[in-house]
């Protein structure tokens, strides 16, 4: 008996009814068997899907079969033998994969994905890591062995790996963290669903209204589990006392002993100061972090190369691309192909596009400022007629239009759909409110339904004229209702952050970047939520090809670009630096940010041209001032990594740290007459408060922009100002010193405890100005960022692997050429 594949179908009307029809056909016929099943003559159009192959001498009656063991009505009176009727009306095709699973497999879960190559890649690495399997001096030189990163960006499948690399280790208890409660949702999903992790068991630790997933009880008894369990909790949730106390329900959580922590969107709780407490209260025995834009946790926490797995947007290009040239006619099932285009589109506001002087909105950080354009004064916009001119160029398609008209001609130009479903980024609460209210009075904008999901409380509950999201389901109902509505000229949702991270809706087709946000990890992580994929499940059909980002601040958008460059292109240095496989001849960064510049289709707008200027690397190296040369080792000694100010409120208790601070070495003398203890904590007072406010997930947006504005004003003291770049030129020159020691002295050093740890301590103090007990006390006291000081320890001995032994670093390059 041949092999046959498996096919289930119905209609619109049915699948409200639960009713389907299973059954099998020769391969490659189901497209016709169902056809001709259906006839001409019915007026409805049939859903079908194509359940999958069934192995031979087993047919669609098994199928049946195992459907009636899971509680399937079997329509006897129904044409045919084939028609069941089902309880799980939302998704009834799910019940038929369920029960061929269940016969083809062994296991009674709707889903069965396998690992794709870059995802068996990660695990791979990370397992490698985990457990210790590289050298001994590798392993000393990190500062942090326990644990590993992936960075890779959204739709890589981060919770589908992770919990295979659980598996690959044994993991018979995994515990995730959350920064993003919304996430738990996919975790659980994962984990219950999925044929490969069958037995295995996903846990809330905190119940979530509409879904009946396994959760913890109000006594904090565990679900009954005949396998491994996974916990998933969020970080607001997740509390632990200084003796280990904690909420009733999770009172099991300290002290259990986790074989593995999975922090997931690590780059956002794991730096503070709750979140460190609560993990240094876990015991685990392996820590998984994972992240799609840690740009500053890599550099800041020191994470060596053999560390991090990173897939990176010009990774997944780089896949879409081979997948097109095997399968151009595109008749295989595409994983990468589904992803969208995603096109840069940065444009210059102009005076004429405002009718203001641009000067009113140019600062020293960014080149024209939306947050000041969108500015607001009890309720209304200080510069009400530059908006009003702003808000009318987006949409304007005559003759007058010019490079603002991203819903006009512009937008027509780029192939923008009819029908737009947008996010709006803005800085503040105050500024979305407000322009709302201004759109439902615009001739054009009235005409999309307008979503606020700023965090805003003004309005409790939603009412005829607005429409509040704090949850996603609210922005996808209104896509639906206005899809189905041809007097609606689509969505536009308004954030300050919420559903940047971490939320997908697959509809949103563009993002307006109406902020002055300068963070690169914020930028990317907030433009790729619109190059998720959307696909209709039952036809297969791509529904939206392109996606696009559009940027009103040129150098901004460069700069960030920039950034995420240097931080992939660190990444590759570090691993080829390791490897010794160091070309002086190719220079990494200015590879990798022309490949950003080109994938990313990156046009800058000039002057209201319609027309875009291609961008690349040396652009961007231009504009920045850069010279395209790799980011120095010398360049990192100096980096602004090192200062952390906060620490400075710990001289009222040590005040013998100022005079330590004095004693460092320099070319020049810097004044310190003036300097006291007491001004030094006020800055660290200060800049400690902030850091907490700025990290509090339970402070609304309002406080945080009105404790960041409260800051902002204090910053205007030039006299704090010079004490603050006296204190961050001394931290500096400290690690310049230390640099100097570590390039003079005969030892060997592959870590800061090696340079803690020296047996020359005479020659350290003449080197650096102060004791190495000093030096000890200022980095165990914060003034000093270990993490960073360790990653320049690093490198130091990757460098010096290759100048102490360069002929056998001359033969390996050599014998790599020829081959």
């Amino acid at each position: 008996m041949s092999c046959l594949e498996l096919y289930a179908y119905s209609t619109d009307q049915y699948l409200k009814e639960g009713i389907i029809k299973v059954g099998h056909t020769k391969l490659g016929r189901t497209d016709q068997r169902v056809k001709e099943q259906f006839g001409t003559s019915n007026p409805e159009v049939p859903k079908y899907v194509l359940i999958g192959t069934l192995p031979r001498n087993i047919t669609d009656k098994d199928i049946h079969n195992a459907m009636i063991m899971n509680d399937c009505e079997h329509i006897k009176d129904a044409p045919g033998k084939e028609w069941f009727k089902v309880k799980n009306k939302a998704d009834p095709f799910e019940e038929v994969k369920k029960a061929y699973n269940k016969v083809v497999y062994g296991s009674n879960r709707p889903d069965n994905f396998t690992l794709r190559e870059e995802q068996e890649s990660a695990v791979n690495k990370a397992k490698k890591w985990l457990l210790k399997e590289y050298s001994e001096d590798v392993i000393r030189s990190a500062t942090h062995p326990e644990r590993f990163l992936i960075n890779a960006k959204m739709r890589f499948g981060k919770c589908f790996t992770s919990i295979h690399l659980a598996k690959s280790l044994n993991s018979k208890n995994t515990l995730i963290v959350t920064y993003k409660p919304d996430v738990i949702g996919e975790w659980i999903d994962t984990v219950n669903n999925q044929v490969a992790f069958d037995k295995w068991k996903g846990i809330r630790a905190k119940k979530k209204k509409g879904r009946h997933d396994p959760c913890l009880s109000d006594n904090g008894e565990f679900p009954s589990s005949d396998g491994p369990i996974v916990m998933c909790v969020s970080l607001q949730d997740l509390w632990i006392g200084n003796n280990g106390e904690t909420k009733k329900r999770l009172h099991k959580i300290p002290n259990i002993s986790w074989d593995l922590i999975i922090f997931d969107e690590v780059h956002y709780g794991s730096r503070t100061e709750r979140a460190k407490d609560i993990l240094d209260k876990l015991d685990y025995k392996y820590r998984l972090d994972l992240s799609g834009t840690p740009f500053r946790l890599i550099e800041q926490d020191d994470f060596c190369s053999q560390q991090v797995f990173t897939y990176s947007y010009l990774d997944e290009q780089e896949r879409k691309n081979k997948e097109a040239e095997n399968d151009p006619n595109e008749e295989l099932e595409g994983v990468y192909r589904q992803l969208p285009d995603l096109s840069i589109a940065t444009i210059e506001i102009t005076e004429r596009d405002i009718q203001e002087q641009r000067d009113k909105f140019e600062t020293d950080d960014i080149d024209f400022s939306l947050n000041a354009l969108f500015e607001t004064q009890n309720g209304e916009f200080i510069h009400e007629d530059a908006v009003s001119h702003f808000i009318d160029g987006l949409c304007k398609r005559d003759h007058d239009a010019r490079a603002v008209s991203v819903f006009g001609k512009l937008g027509e130009q780029l192939g923008c759909p009819a029908k737009r479903h947008s996010v709006w980024w803005m800085n503040r609460v105050d500024s979305i409110s407000a322009l709302i209210e201004k759109l439902k009075k615009h001739p054009y904008f009235s005409r999309f339904e307008l979503i606020n999901a700023s965090g805003s409380d003004s309005k409790k509950n939603d009412d005829d004229n607005n429409i509040i999201a704090r949850d996603k389901s609210v922005v996808q109902q209104a896509i639906q209702r206005v899809d189905l509505d041809s007097s609606k000229l689509g969505t536009i949702t308004f954030t300050c952050g919420r559903f940047l991270t971490g939320v997908t809706i697959r509809e949103w087709e563009s993002i307006m970047i109406l902020s002055d946000v300068q963070s690169a990890e914020s930028y990317y992580q907030a433009i790729f939520r619109v190059q998720s994929a959307w696909v209709d499940k039952k036809s297969g059909q791509i529904m939206k090809r392109k996606a696009w980002v559009f940027d009103f601040a040129i150098t901004r958008c460069l700069k960030v670009t920039y950034d995420c460059a240097s931080n992939i292109a660190d990444q590759v240095d570090q691993q080829e630096s390791f490897e010794q496989k160091t070309d002086a001849n190719r220079n990494n960064l200015e590879i990798i940010t022309e490949g950003l510049c080109e994938s990313l289709d990156i046009k800058r707008f000039y002057q209201g041209r319609l027309i875009g200027d291609s961008t690349s690397a040396k652009d961007i190296f231009e504009v920045l001032n850069h010279e395209g040369s790799k980011i120095a080792l010398a360049r990192r000694i100096t980096s602004n990594v090192l200062v952390n100010f906060s620490c400075l409120k710990m001289l009222e208790s040590n005040p013998e740290l100022l005079d330590i601070l004095k004693k460092v070495k320099g070319y020049r003398t810097q004044e310190v007459a003036g300097i006291t203890a007491e001004e030094l904590v006020k800055i660290g007072v200060d800049a400690s408060d902030l850091e907490d406010v700025k990290n509090d997930p339970n402070t609304a947006p309002e406080e945080k922009e009105k404790a960041i504005e409260d800051f902002m004003e204090k910053e205007k003291d030039k006299e704090r100002q010079s004490r603050k770049k006296w204190y961050a030129t001394q931290i500096k020159r400290l690690a310049i010193c230390m640099a100097d020691f570590i390039y003079m002295t005969m030892e060997r050093e592959y870590n800061i405890d090696d340079v803690i740890q020296t047996k020359s301590p005479e020659f350290f103090e003449v080197m650096t100005g102060i004791s190495k007990d000093d030096f000890v006390l200022l980095c165990d006291l914060g003034f000093m960022n270990r993490f960073a000081l360790n990653r320049i320890v690093r490198e130091f001995r990757d460098q010096e692997d290759t100048s102490l032994n360069p002929e056998e670093y001359i033969y390996e390059s050599l014998k790599q050429l020829i081959a």
